[in-house]
């Protein structure tokens, strides 16, 4: 296969739902062309001679995905967020917005996509939620992948030595909108009174804790992501019980177990498949506490975990699931192929028709 990509720019997700699954498709012998850097698109001349082209969320490009299909290259689609049970939204300098205005755009933006995933010859997303919803749509045809590991990156299977015990959240700031629903910030401060050897530290997200042992990380980098949880001896992953979360998927606790940290989850969205043998525990709103005190206190439990988790976490690489992009990137181009092959006007290339009820 000849594959081509358009990627958000700049957006993380990108390489789990784009970037990775590129790179073990090239590993397996198929040809990718790849913008000269990833913060950039390919020309759509170039796109133009692909057998298919994965689009990861852009929007903006729907005219050009409209002119590749015309053309008979197969058009992939993916998204993985649920911006129609989103009532926030950044705007262009970063700062979040909430409200009526945020829930107005982003019901405008999940119209789109799910417009786009409806004209698409393949949709893809790692939720079923959202797999769902597409076909409610209209979408004729939906694959569930999910998010996969790169062990290439810098940092997997990497712990950092330190003192005592640490205890780690990744959050980015949408996760503001779970704190007042969630005990969380309460619990960690009385962990940080009872525990002399414990340190909490949030990545991305500043949390209302005053003791010195807090220590707050800005957002980093993709490429640095691992290098920032690399001392975690506690990756803890709240969420609360929300139409947004159901559809998220558990790709960060594989990331707290790619640096062979124990886990603590909600049971919320894809974390309820996951438990003991992916390294950690699902945690109840009122059970937060006697899990997190359990886990500082039971070195040895917090150590099996650990090697638990790691073992999972190269069980969860995207070269041992390459196989999957691969069967349904095939499958959108046969059917490209009898749409291009067919008699003129028995059958024509997909619309960007709008969705009924708009």
């Amino acid at each position: 296969m000849r594959l081509g990509f358009i990627a958000e720019p700049r957006a993380p997700n990108s390489n789990y739902r784009a970037i990775f699954a590129m790179r073990a498709l090239e590993r397996l012998g198929h040809e990718v062309l790849w913008p000269a850097q990833l913060e950039r698109d390919v020309a759509l001349g170039d796109l133009l001679t692909c057998d298919l082209v994965h689009c990861f969320r852009r929007l903006d490009r729907s005219s050009d995905l409209k002119q590749l299909a015309q053309r008979g290259v197969a058009i992939s689609f993916d998204n993985d967020d649920d911006f129609g049970a989103a009532d926030i939204v950044k705007d262009p300098s970063g700062k979040l917005q909430v409200g009526s205005a945020a829930r107005l755009g982003n019901t405008r933006r999940f119209t789109e996509i799910l417009r786009l995933a409806r004209f698409a010859d393949l949709a893809t997303t790692p939720s079923r939620v959202l797999a769902e919803k597409y076909r409610a749509a209209g979408a004729g045809h939906v694959a569930v992948i999910e998010n996969r590991l790169d062990s290439a990156i810098d940092g997997f299977g990497v712990r950092a030595a330190h003192a005592g015990v640490v205890v780690g959240w990744m959050a980015g700031s949408e996760h503001e909108r779970d704190l007042p629903l969630l005990p969380i910030v309460d619990v960690l401060a009385q962990l940080l009174d009872r525990h002399a050897q414990l340190r909490v530290v949030t990545v991305g997200l500043r949390l209302p804790l005053r003791s010195e042992r807090y220590e707050f990380r800005p957002k980093v980098p993709f490429g640095h992501l691992l290098g920032a949880m690399a001392d975690f001896d506690i990756g803890i992953a709240p969420l609360a019980d929300t139409p947004f979360n159901h559809a998220r998927s558990d790709i960060k606790l594989k990331e707290y177990a790619s640096v062979g940290a124990a886990w603590l989850a909600s049971p919320v969205g894809a974390y309820r498949d996951t438990g003991g043998g992916e390294g950690g525990r699902l945690v109840g709103d009122d059970e937060w506490f006697d899990a997190l005190d359990g886990l500082i206190r039971g070195g040895l439990r917090r150590r099996r975990l650990s090697r638990q988790a790691l073992r999972w976490a190269h069980a969860q690489t995207i070269d041992r699931f390459a196989a999957r992009w691969e069967e349904e990137f095939s499958l959108a181009i046969e059917r490209a192929q009898a749409r291009r092959s067919a008699p003129r006007g028995r059958t024509a290339a997909p619309r960007l028709s709008r969705l009924s009820g708009e």
